[in-house]
């Protein structure tokens, strides 16, 4: 048998949300354009109020288990520095790419509050 296409392979992440709970979400390479669509879409998170563009913070997460290795884009950088809630393993969702990088990692959504 070959090897699943990496479009084809399937990879998960769980999701921590505003009120603690714990949901695994499957998806395949580049189903979103992002972990916040994901978010969204999966689980119906109030967030996302700036679709995306990095201003807001309402996507702002946590990287509780994993590590991304791309760095931040300047708007991503300015959104968090704003953020009274802000910590090292803050990330935007909507800058997260949904591939194969994040397979297996844990996020806490944390909001701009």
């Amino acid at each position: 048998m070959s090897e699943p296409s990496l479009i084809q392979q399937r990879y998960s992440v769980t999701i921590i949300l505003l009120d603690g709970t714990k949901h695994v979400v499957e998806f395949r390479r580049h189903a979103y354009n992002n972990l916040m669509e994901m978010i969204v879409n999966e689980l119906y998170e109030n967030i996302g109020d700036c679709k995306g563009h990095a201003w807001c913070g309402t996507c702002h997460v946590e990287i509780v288990s994993g590590m991304l290795h791309e760095e931040m884009n300047r708007d991503e950088t300015m959104t968090l520095d704003k953020l009274p809630n802000a910590a090292a393993s803050s990330r935007l969702a909507c800058q997260i790419m949904t591939d194969e990088r994040i397979d297996s990692m844990v996020f806490r959504v944390l909001g701009d509050v």
